[in-house]
């Protein structure tokens, strides 16, 4: 019976996987970043190749989750920066903050489609980012929570799409404030109406010291 049931269980994960939903009982779902175009940056000169919009990779089967790359300016003393190459340049009057309607529309179109669509934070390169105390920590869960997750905020990148979580791609620093940050965030999730996730990229060698 339990191998029976091993087997089941593995052949709802594949049918889960065909149809392109992510499903917290696989281990199988595939997770990508969008929001950089890398390979724009380093041909130019080929657009035709450039990154698609998000919505084009929301109709691929392959994809369970995409983190949206990504925040690389916590700017805690005032709204955070983000950074999605050529896909959003328009900015709240006033601010440094991306605001990104079509973004936001691609983003419930995703969501429909059964794609969790999570916001990456930090990334490599670029050391803007960091975290300094607990209190930073809770702060910027609280800011992070209103302007992308459940909360409130007239200032909303996206518009009144509600992320499905966080990613941290922390590659700079070290990991002062974001046992806080998680806590914070799990403080919020606990009467939201549907379910988040918080998920890290680590880098090599294991076990990473920003993480």
């Amino acid at each position: 019976m339990l191998a029976s049931a091993r087997f089941l269980l593995t052949a709802a994960c594949l049918a889960v996987s065909a149809q392109a939903a992510y499903n917290p009982t696989c281990s199988n779902n595939v997770v990508t970043y969008w929001g950089q175009n890398s390979w724009g940056g380093a041909h130019l000169s080929d657009p035709a190749n450039w990154e698609g919009s998000l919505a084009s990779y929301c109709q691929d089967a392959t994809f369970d989750i995409i983190n949206i790359s990504f925040v690389t300016n916590f700017n805690l003393t005032g709204l955070p920066v983000l950074n999605h190459a050529f896909h959003c340049e328009t900015v709240f009057n006033g601010t440094n903050t991306l605001h990104c309607p079509d973004i936001g529309t691609d983003i419930k179109l995703c969501q429909a489609n059964g794609k969790k669509i999570v916001l990456s934070l930090g990334g490599g390169n670029i050391y803007t980012y960091g975290l300094s105390s607990a209190a930073d920590g809770q702060a910027f869960a609280d800011t992070i929570w209103n302007m992308f997750l459940g909360g409130s905020s007239v200032y909303r990148p996206y518009d009144d799409a509600v992320l499905d979580g966080v990613d941290l791609d922390i590659e700079s620093g070290d990991h002062t404030g974001y046992p806080a940050f998680i806590s914070q965030l799990r403080s919020h999730f606990l009467s939201a109406s549907k379910q988040y996730l918080i998920s890290a990229t680590p880098q090599c060698v294991y076990p990473d010291a920003n993480l």
